[in-house]
């Protein structure tokens, strides 16, 4: 009887069940696969951040139209290749953010062979790892504006279906959990914060739900790779926060959901109408130039921008972390309200722009990036009104973490970010706007294949019925 039951029971819930020896085999894998996500994602993290340093120092030191020259020649020329990959090296599945791919692939591992669910080995791995690098270093490197959270998601489930591949995984549970495994070990790679990480490949995978024999794995995973950052390379904090009193007044809490009802939902769904529309014109271009004049787009909003208001290209084109850090540092030019509205419309074109040219960029980052201006420029306006004295760094922190709920829906995942990258003295604020956010924006959701409660009769009517259109080996 007790053997019947067993069986009725799917993988998840026997993985319960699991003896010792196959916990440890599984902790061993998921220590190497971290290990090896950790050194490819760190490797393109270093790559375009040398390439934009160099982009961007020889754009502000270039005398009269060199600087100009060398940025649009950069963009250009970088979308130039990209499109000559994408029509003639099979990149399409390496093109935009990924996280769509990255969610098919998670959710539709395996098929079912007779009564035995077997891994679903047809789709790229170790190839579509490469290409993604390929295609994102030539978009961000170049100044594209995006974040690098989405490629390396991408790169890293990949990697961890291509080792599944040559272990010869069988168990649907075991491939998956190596899956969000590799995707906390490249989270963590970037934010330095693993136990943020852990819930961002948890929240991402399965949205209104948490697999929590998965999320130890990835919790695993991601100290693996926190770990290597902090030997090999030192510790280096995302972000320098600032310092704050774990006491707020009433007025600090009241413009918290302020700042989530009127700022990061209306972020987010502006966001997401913008790039919608952006794309629509960049699909007006004839097919072979959208990736060249989208890209050149771009810069020119960035040039416009530095030659009339003196805001540096740097401020909107590429992963744009230091600019937040320049919030929270209190630069003075970025307290000024009409500087932070520039940028703010700035980085949503030359987003947009990006995404809609088929740049390989996440929008983690750039959500992160509308949530801190939005929320600094919400107390600079309040501040001029004489009847409130805000911090905008304070804002700028609660605007992060709620644009990251409004925008990728990870709401324990934007807390813990909070909570591990500025301290906890911010965690009572940025925790009501970040609940907050997430009620209102609960309809919302950029990645289709994000929070589906997918059954077992789901996904094997899903996988059967791409058997017939699809050559699976045997």
């Amino acid at each position: 009887m007790a053997q019947t039951h067993f069986s009725k029971l799917d993988e998840e819930s026997r993985a319960l069940h699991d003896r010792w020896d196959d916990i440890v085999r599984i902790g061993g894998i998921t220590a190497g696969l971290a290990v090896v996500v950790w050194a490819a994602c760190s490797l393109l993290r270093e790559l375009v951040h040398l390439a934009t340093e160099a982009l961007f120092h020889g754009v502000e030191h270039g005398e009269g139209l060199i600087g100009p020259l060398v940025l649009m020649g950069a963009l250009g020329g970088a979308a130039a290749v990209r499109a000559l990959l994408v029509r003639l090296g099979n990149f399409e599945q390496a093109v935009g953010d990924g996280m769509d791919v990255v969610l098919d692939n998670y959710h539709i591992t395996y098929r079912m062979k007779g009564d035995d669910p077997q891994p679903r080995y047809d789709r790229p791995a170790f190839s579509l790892a490469l290409k993604k690098g390929i295609l994102s270093l030539l978009t961000l490197g170049s100044g594209g504006s995006g974040g690098l959270e989405a490629p390396v998601v991408l790169i890293s489930e990949s990697l961890a279906a291509g080792v599944s591949r040559i272990l010869r995984v069988r168990s649907e549970f075991e491939l998956r959990t190596y899956q969000i495994a590799g995707i906390a070990a490249a989270v963590a790679t970037l934010l330095g914060a693993p136990f943020t990480a852990a819930l961002f490949a948890a929240e991402i995978a399965y949205g209104d739900r948490i697999i929590y024999r998965k999320l130890a794995y990835a919790l695993f995973a991601g100290v693996i790779a926190y770990m290597l950052n902090n030997r090999l390379h030192g510790y280096h904090p995302l972000f320098e926060g600032p310092q704050h009193a774990p006491v707020y007044t009433l007025t600090e809490y009241l413009v918290a959901t302020l700042v989530a009802l009127t700022v990061s939902m209306p972020v987010a769904l502006g966001f997401g109408l913008a790039l919608r529309y952006i794309r629509g014109l960049v699909g007006k271009v004839p097919d072979g130039f959208t990736a060249v004049v989208s890209a050149l787009g771009a810069g020119l909003v960035a040039l416009v921008l530095w030659q009339f208001a003196g805001i540096g290209p740097d401020h909107v084109l590429g992963m744009g972390e230091h600019t937040i850090a320049d919030i929270l540092a209190a630069d003075p030019q970025l307290n000024l309200w009409w500087v932070l509205a520039l940028i703010f419309i700035g980085k949503v074109l030359t987003t947009g722009l990006t995404m809609g040219g088929g740049g390989s960029a996440g929008l983690l980052i750039p959500g992160m990036y509308l949530g801190g201006v939005s929320g600094a420029l919400t107390a600079v306006l309040l501040n001029q009104t004489g009847w409130v004295e805000l911090d905008p760094a304070l804002f700028a922190v609660v605007g992060i973490g709620s644009a990251l709920v409004a925008v990728i829906g990870v709401p324990l995942a934007a807390i813990a970010l909070v909570l591990e990258v500025f301290g906890k003295s911010f965690g009572p604020p940025a925790i009501l706007a970040c609940g907050i956010t997430y009620l209102v924006t609960l309809k919302f959701k950029i990645y289709g294949n994000q929070r589906v409660a997918r059954t077992d009769e789901d996904t094997d009517e899903r996988a059967s019925s791409l058997e017939g259109r699809v050559d699976i080996p045997q």
